[in-house]
């Protein structure tokens, strides 16, 4: 098998995707839409920029399919095996060195179980938070690509707000989250976004704007100035 470096591994899984006609059939959700983002605005340094192994495709609900696909086979040749948890019927495909993951919006029910999604032979992670990202979500142009991914501001605070979902052993993760989330953070608010994130607060529940104001105070973000008002 060819060898790639992650960047190489993941602009080669968007070509193959898009080959096939169903990379907008996806949201690219996680630290790989940082890359994207930088992309759009011209590799400002101010924007953190991550090659991880974890790469993660949001499936909207419902699933848009432009065509029927084999994902497995055409991520068999990256080495990259589905590996199923027998327990809850989610899978994922892992290498040693990388991992894909295809998400799904999680219907606030505590449904646990993964989501088949037949036309691509995969098994869909449920995640809360997920449908507020799908409604909230543009295309951008990544080199020749053109893909969905969560607006700026709201990957901001989705990334906050996700820090619940941690467990209390992922310490180092929190923190290079909260890391992530302040730089593009004060990116964005120098760029004049501060509107765009009160609209966007305001667009959730009161439960979700509690629960990220207190992650906001608690890690001393600056928008706690901003929402300071917001009941």
């Amino acid at each position: 098998m060819q060898q790639y470096d992650n960047v190489e591994l993941f602009e080669s899984i968007l070509k193959d995707f898009d080959d096939n006609g169903i990379l907008e059939d996806f949201i690219l959700i996680g630290s790989w839409s940082l890359r994207v983002y930088s992309y759009h605005f011209q590799n400002d340094p101010q924007i953190p920029i991550v090659a991880t192994q974890d790469l993660d495709l949001l499936v909207p609900n419902p699933p848009e399919i432009s065509r029927e696909v084999d994902i497995p086979l055409l991520l068999r040749k990256y080495d990259l095996e589905e590996e199923h948890s027998f327990l809850d019927g989610l899978s994922k495909f892992v290498s040693p060195d990388f991992e894909v993951e295809f998400l799904y919006p999680d219907n606030g029910r505590g449904n646990s179980k993964g989501k088949n999604i037949k036309d691509f032979s995969i098994i869909a992670t449920p995640l809360r938070y997920m449908s507020f990202i799908q409604d909230n979500s543009e295309l951008m142009e990544y080199k020749q690509f053109s893909l969905r991914v969560p607006l700026p501001v709201v990957f901001v605070l989705m990334k906050y707000l996700l820090v619940k979902k941690r467990k209390p052993g992922d310490a180092e993760k929190i923190s290079k989250d909260i890391s992530t989330a302040k730089d593009l953070e004060f990116f964005l608010l120098e760029n004049g976004k501060q509107d765009d994130f009160l609209f966007y607060f305001k667009k959730m529940p009161e439960k979700w704007r509690k629960n990220l104001f207190k992650i906001l105070t608690e890690n001393e973000s600056d928008l706690v100035e901003v929402f300071k008002d917001i009941k």
